[in-house]
């Protein structure tokens, strides 16, 4: 059983879902190439996000927000002790950014830390995550994970009530059947 595992970039203007995404221009900067990096499933390369974030003339907006996008690619690299170090610096600058913790959760769901990545997952719920069936799927990776299929379920249904054209949470309600 596969399953995707929803992850949120973030762009210097947004932050599109990288099933779901919708990219927006933000210039040729490195914070940009970040973004495009984290956006881009095959690439691997966190040199531009390096670089944005040892720029001392980087706003707090997008240091944040490029701690996010490096942590992104961390996690795709496997190296989720360095994805969680980026998505805690990220939340050390905003600790309501609601993006950090659904990706955070994402690296707790990668290493099998099911409680901590729920944790995260709802921590983003609460902080306004601005795509909040994503959330509500990880949630439902977790409970899948787990063997809870009635809560699994569940949160399928609610990432269904918050998009009901989220085509991945409704083949996963259609595998538990």
């Amino acid at each position: 059983m596969r399953m995707m595992l929803m992850i949120f970039m973030f762009g210097a203007a947004a932050f599109p879902a990288a099933a779901q995404m919708s990219v927006t221009t933000i210039g040729a900067t490195d914070a940009g190439a970040c973004y495009q990096n984290a956006a881009t499933e095959a690439s691997n390369d966190t040199a531009p996000c390096d670089r944005a974030l040892n720029d001392q003339s980087i706003t707090r907006l997008d240091r944040k927000k490029t701690f996010v996008n490096r942590g992104v690619i961390h996690n795709r690299n496997g190296d989720l002790m360095a994805a969680r170090n980026d998505f805690d610096e990220a939340l050390a600058i905003d600790d309501m950014l609601p993006e950090a913790y659904l990706n955070r959760g994402n690296s707790y769901f990668l290493a099998a830390r099911y409680f901590e990545a729920l944790a995260d997952y709802e921590r983003a719920l609460s902080a306004g995550v601005s795509k909040p069936w994503v959330a509500w799927y990880n949630i439902g990776l977790v409970y899948d994970s787990q063997k809870n299929t009635d809560k699994a379920r569940g949160a399928y249904e609610k990432a269904l009530e918050e998009n009901p054209d989220f085509t991945l949470a409704e083949q996963k309600l259609e595998s538990l059947s």
